[in-house]
Parts: structure tokens; C-alpha cells; sequence
């Protein structure tokens, strides 16, 4: 054999190996099963609803399967429901366990002991934190492409709503029930503002979740009063503050604007939507 031609094939042969072990790599992570998955927060719960094979999802939390607190509730209703206990999740052998930095620490310390891994999701207080989430839990399933598809919508999502942005901003308040609102730092006042509003209660200095006084709500006379709807045929005394005849006066001098708490509740991709509503409600 010529000289050349042995010199080619021994230059070639780390090349044919190194492609030989990548398909070989490739193969097995073909091969290689998705993790199953157990949630026990809520908005942990929808992720991995929006994300995984349905095959791959061994139970959600009981909430994620009410229509008051999840937006995706019917496709919840489809999976075993779990009511956050270490115990429930023994019989099911997850590969991960989802939960919230505010899950019962209780549990997580004992799954964890148990030998389980833990992953705990941070709330969403902007849509950064949406993509982050999102991005998290799209890896942990093993479902990348499909996460950065929903970030790509989302962003699609906030570009649109950012281009029929008014040139007015109206003052906004969030009332909730039993009297409480929210202020800076928090996803709501986020998707106030990019739905061109201005947040009454972060400009009064409230920070995240708090209360807004019904003289300082009257004093502030906003041009739009949110209200979010929750439970709202179901008497309760937290309900009952928002029958207060001055809120309801203040009401019928101004737009009042419905928007679901289950929008907004957990940042979610869909969570945007709750903008596109409040600049809807808001046309003339």
C-alpha cells in the first residue's frame, strides 16, 4: 500500500471513532426512558402539564385540577391527584418530585431522606422567572425543544402585546378579596405594565402582596379597577369586602375589569394573556 494512502487512513481512523461513539451516545440517549414525575405545587403542577408526555406525569396536586386555581385544570383531571404528603408519592416512585420553595419543608426534607430528587421551583414574580421556570422544568423531563417553544411563543406573545400598548397610561388597582391588592415586585404589576397601566398600589409604595386601605383606594381614584372573580359566587367575608358600598360606588364611576385569578396566580405562558385581556377591557 502506498505510503499516502496509510497515512490517510490512520488520520481518518480518531475521526471514525469519534463519529462511531457519538452515534453510539446518541443511540442510548434515544434509548434511554423519560423520567416520570410526581408535583405537589400548584404552578409546578401546570409546567410540567405544559411540558411532559402525558405518560411521564405520575400525579399533580388536587389544585391543579380547579378551575379557580389552574389554567390547566381539565388536562389535570386526567392524571391521579396527590395532596402533597410524603406518603402519597411513596407508591409512585418518581423519578423527580416538583415542588415550590413554599412546599410544606416538612416533605421535602423527608422525600429527600427517603432518597427522592427534589426540585424546587422559585415563584414567578416577572416573566423572566416565567422563561426560567419554564426552561428548568422542560430539562428535568427531558423535554428541551418543547420548553424553548414555548418561550419563542411567549416572547412572540409580549412583542405583540408591547405593540398595542397605549399612549395613555391608565392608573390601575388590583382589588382581591378581603381587601387585599398587589404591588411592586410581584408578576400581576408586571403584566399591568405591559399591558400599558399604571400600578396605583406600587406607585403607593406596596411592596408584592399587601392591602390598600378603602380611603386610600377611593383617594386614589383610579381610571380602572381590576378585580380577579375568584370564588366568586361562593359567600365568604373576603368576598364580602368587595360589596362595600363605597368600592361599589367607586365601581360604577369607572371601568372595572375582570381577570381571572387562575391567570396570574402562577406565571405561566399563558399568564400573558391576562395583558391582552386588560388592554382589550381597556379600548374605548
Amino acid at each position: 500500500m502506498p505510503r499516502s494512502i496509510r497515512r490517510k487512513s490512520r488520520a481518518r481512523a480518531p475521526l471514525v471513532a469519534a463519529a462511531l461513539a457519538a452515534a453510539s451516545t446518541a443511540a442510548a440517549a434515544a434509548a434511554e426512558p423519560l423520567p416520570t414525575v410526581a408535583s405537589i405545587n400548584l404552578c409546578a403542577d401546570q409546567h410540567l402539564l405544559a411540558l411532559a408526555d402525558p405518560e411521564q406525569i405520575l400525579t399533580v396536586s388536587w389544585l391543579a385540577a380547579d378551575p379557580e386555581e389552574s389554567m390547566l385544570a381539565s388536562e389535570a383531571r386526567l392524571h391521579t391527584l396527590n395532596y402533597g404528603t410524603a406518603e402519597e408519592l411513596l407508591k409512585f416512585a418518581p423519578d423527580v418530585v416538583l415542588a415550590g420553595t413554599y412546599t410544606s419543608p416538612f416533605t421535602r426534607t423527608m422525600l429527600r431522606r427517603l432518597g427522592y430528587r427534589v426540585v424546587e421551583l422559585e415563584p414567578e414574580a416577572s416573566i423572566a422567572d416565567i422563561e426560567r421556570n419554564v426552561r428548568l422544568v422542560a430539562e428535568i423531563v427531558g423535554q428541551t425543544a418543547r420548553g424553548e417553544q414555548l418561550v419563542a411563543t411567549l416572547r412572540e406573545n409580549v412583542r405583540a402585546i408591547e405593540a398595542n400598548r397605549p399612549a395613555l397610561h391608565l392608573a390601575a388597582v388590583i382589588v382581591r378579596p378581603g381587601g387585599f391588592t398587589v404591588g411592586a415586585d410581584s408578576l400581576a404589576n408586571e403584566l399591568l405594565t405591559l399591558a400599558g397601566f399604571r400600578n396605583v398600589a406600587a406607585e403607593q409604595g406596596l411592596d408584592r402582596w399587601g392591602s390598600l386601605s378603602m380611603e386610600a383606594l377611593l383617594r386614589s381614584a383610579p381610571d380602572v379597577i381590576v378585580l380577579t372573580g375568584y370564588r366568586s359566587t361562593q359567600p365568604s367575608l373576603a368576598n364580602a369586602a368587595l360589596e362595600h358600598p363605597a368600592l361599589a360606588g367607586l365601581g360604577a364611576r369607572r371601568r372595572t375589569i375582570t381577570v381571572h385569578t387562575a391567570l396570574w396566580a402562577c406565571g405561566l405562558p399563558g399568564s400573558v394573556e391576562a395583558a391582552a385581556l386588560l388592554q382589550r377591557a381597556a379600548l374605548p
